[in-house]
This record gives structure tokens, C-alpha cells and sequence, in this order.
């Protein structure tokens, strides 16, 4: 859109964009649209009065008072945004002034018969688009002022100015052109103000959409909807059955030191997003990833009937990926996993960069599960292995000391049964 507006925006001659332009630095939005039609306004005005002196010298070739006042209001509509530029209010009191005086003149001189009256119509109008809703007094006042203008032409004056001599013919089309110029033109304005609405709602639905989710991609959306109900409560749940899963890349300092940053932050990505495939299919929770370790979790924020099978699965899906041909990893890359069951305490902190994290024993466990693991190889817990039954296969591995917590039995899981 902005390209062939730019586009068409280059046709127009170069004198004519710098008088519209003038006094547009620093604006942007609404504002600098205003003024742009403040500035185009200020030049057709006073134009379409030239225009209409020429066509009254056509029936009086002695007559050139209609000249000089085209021209006088020439110089003041040409001097409008010149005053906008320095002082807003200042122009909006001159332009309302300006034209509402020299439609009461023209009016007077050539009577109600013209038609010129219906113009007061428009002149409210004029001060909106050209200056916005912000003075809603201001625009009250000059619509009465208007209406009251439109009144007395209509009621008050009978003809022409004694001293003015008007074919009718002339009068008939001023007439006719006062009716196709002020419905064009209120058209126009309502079309153009409804116009820029419907775009910026557009506009607003589609941020509005981009920030719903970008908020689900960063929270649960139970925990998202509980945010937006309640934005200054407390999100904190004690749930009794997580099952928790970390993994993370064997040897990665030496690897990374290998690769460019470009080359390090495409194989994480790569290797994640095919973790946040798997947790979406597996309905799971990605809880973060710190550095080259994913950590993901089944049971919650809502708990489900079998969080260690679910993440079992995850965890065999996770080393299939890590030995997937069909993804460019480099040679010799292999994941380290581990995975416990048990209680957990989640919640959201703070209220900047929010996401939804989890703590207690069964993730500090599940941690070292992980860092006790081997590469291609996943290490269970007593509570995991003996939630998971018989519905997969295991290896023993022994009694080892786990750093916190001592003596404790694991497990290799190896496949499903």
C-alpha cells in the first residue's frame, strides 16, 4: 500500500508537494494527514472562487469586484497553513473565521437564490478533516454559527445585493453547483473518515490477533486467560503429577566452538522446533530452554491421567530427531535426557517478559537425571520407572549418587513394549 501511494505521490509536481509537505516535519498519522489536507484545501478553495469571478466577468465584463475578492481570499487561503504550521488553534479560529465571513459575503451579494448558502453546511466538515475531533467545543460552536448563518440566508434575504446585477441563468447554476459540490464533498468526508476507521480497526485486529499469539506462545492459554481476567493476581498452582523432561546437546561447548554464531543459532533452532513439534503432538507443556537444554512437561497447568507415559514418548521422539538423516545436524550430535515424575509448583513471576515456569524437587531431579545421562541414552527415577509399568522397555543401570539428593536407583529407558 504505502509503495503505490509513494508511487502516485511522485507524479505530483515537485512545487506542489513542498506546498503540501510545508509544515508537515515531525508530524505523523492523523496529524500529518490533516495538515496535507489542510495545505490541498487551501489551494482548491480559493481556485474554485477564481473560477467563479471568471464566469461572472463572462455576463458583467465591468464587474471586477468578484476578481479582487477571488483574489484577496487567495492570499488569506494561501497564508491558512503557513499560520497551521506555527499555531494550530490560532489557524483553526482564522480558517473558521475566514470562512464563514466570506461565505456570509458572498451569500449577501448574491442571495439565497445561488445556492451558495448550503455551503455553511460544509464548512463544519472542513474544520474536521482538516483539524481532527480534538476541539469538540470549538466544532459545536461553529456549527451552530453555521446553522444559524444558514437560517438567516434562507429566511432574512429575499435576492441579490441591490448593486449587484445576476443573470439567472447564473444563478440557477451557482445554485446547481452548490448542490453537486457540498454532497460531494459531505460524501467525501464521510467516506474518507469512515475510510481511515475501518483501517485502523483492521489494523488493530490484526495487532490484536499478533499479540493473542504471541501471548499463547509464551503462556499456557488457561494461564493466558487467567492473566487477562485478572492481570494483577497471583498465578500460582501446586499440581501433585508432573512429569518432567530435560535434554540437553552432548559436548555443545566444544561443538558450538566449531560453528559461526550464525551456523550455533540455526542448529538450535532447528533441533528446538522440532522438540516443539513433538510437545505439541504429545500435549505437552514447553516450560523454556536455557542455553542447549529444552525442558518440557506433562500434567500441567492441567493435570492428565498418564503424565510419565506421555512423557516417556517424548523422550524416545526426542532421540529419534537427535538421529534423524533428514536434518542437518553435524557429525558425532547426540542428546542427553532425563525425566522424573512427581510434585511441582508452577506459576508466572513478575510482570515483564512473562513465562510460565515451574519449581520444586521433581524438576531439580529431573535436572539431574539429565546431567547424570549419557549421550543417545534417557535416565529415569524409581518414581518414573515404576509409573511407566510395563508399556516400555528398560535397562537397569544401578545405583549411582546423585549430587543433593544421594543414593538412588535408575533406570535406562529403552523403547515401548
Amino acid at each position: 500500500m504505502q509503495t503505490h501511494v509513494n508511487a502516485g505521490w511522485s507524479k505530483i509536481p515537485s512545487w506542489l508537494t513542498w506546498y503540501i509537505d510545508y509544515g508537515t516535519e515531525g508530524l505523523s498519522g492523523p496529524e500529518r494527514r490533516q495538515r496535507r489536507t489542510l495545505k490541498t484545501l487551501s489551494a482548491f478553495i480559493p481556485m474554485s472562487g477564481l473560477s467563479y469571478a471568471s464566469l461572472y466577468l463572462t455576463v458583467d465584463p465591468a464587474g471586477l469586484w468578484p476578481v479582487a475578492l477571488a483574489v484577496s481570499l487567495f492570499c488569506l487561503f494561501v497564508i491558512w497553513p503557513m499560520i497551521a504550521a506555527r499555531d494550530e488553534l490560532t489557524a483553526w479560529l482564522f480558517g473558521a473565521a475566514l470562512a464563514v465571513g466570506v461565505q456570509a459575503l458572498l451569500v449577501w451579494l448574491l442571495g439565497p437564490g445561488s445556492g451558495l448558502h448550503l455551503y455553511f453546511l460544509g464548512i463544519p466538515a472542513i474544520a474536521i478533516v482538516c483539524f481532527g475531533t480534538r476541539r469538540i467545543g470549538l466544532l459545536i460552536g461553529l456549527a451552530a454559527i453555521c446553522a444559524v448563518a444558514l437560517t438567516l440566508s434562507e429566511t432574512m434575504l429575499t435576492g441579490p445585493a441591490a448593486f449587484i446585477s445576476v443573470d439567472e441563468w447564473l444563478l440557477r447554476f451557482l445554485q446547481v453547483s452548490a448542490f453537486i459540490v457540498v454532497t460531494g464533498f459531505v460524501t467525501f468526508g464521510v467516506y474518507v473518515g469512515f475510510l481511515h476507521a475501518d483501517r485502523a480497526e483492521r489494523a488493530l485486529e490484526v495487532e490484536y490477533a499478533r499479540s493473542e499469539d504471541l501471548l499463547y506462545s509464551l503462556l499456557p492459554r488457561e494461564i493466558a486467560g487467567r492473566l487477562k481476567a485478572e492481570p494483577h493476581a497471583t498465578i500460582a498452582d501446586s499440581l501433585p503429577d508432573v512429569a518432567i523432561v530435560f535434554a540437553d546437546i552432548a559436548e555443545f561447548t566444544p561443538l558450538a566452538a566449531q560453528l559461526d554464531p550464525q551456523q550455533v543459532v540455526g542448529l538450535l533452532n532447528t533441533v528446538f522446533t522440532k522438540f516443539d513439534a513433538l510437545a505439541d503432538s504429545h500435549q505437552m507443556e514447553k516450560i523454556k530452554t536455557i542455553g542447549d537444554a529444552y525442558m518440557v512437561a506433562a500434567g500441567m497447568p492441567n493435570s492428565v491421567v498418564d503424565p510419565a507415559h506421555r512423557a516417556a514418548a517424548m523422550a524416545l521422539d526426542m532421540l529419534e530427531v537427535a538421529q534423524a538423516a533428514d536434518i542437518p545436524l553435524p557429525e558425532g550430535f547426540e542428546i542427553r535426557v532425563g525425566l522424573h515424575v512427581g510434585p511441582v509448583v508452577a506459576g508466572v513471576i513478575g510482570n515483564r517478559k512473562l513465562f510460565y515456569d515451574v519449581w520444586g524437587e521433581t524438576v531439580n531431579t529431573a535436572s539431574r537425571m539429565e546431567s547424570y545421562s549419557a549421550p543417545g541414552r534417557i535416565l529415569l527415577t524409581p518414581a518414573a520407572r515404576a509409573m511407566l509399568g510395563d508399556d516400555f522397555t528398560f535397562e537397569p543401570r544401578g545405583e549411582i549418587e546423585v549430587k543433593g539428593i544421594g543414593i538412588l536407583e535408575t533406570w535406562w529407558l529403552v523403547g515401548r513394549a
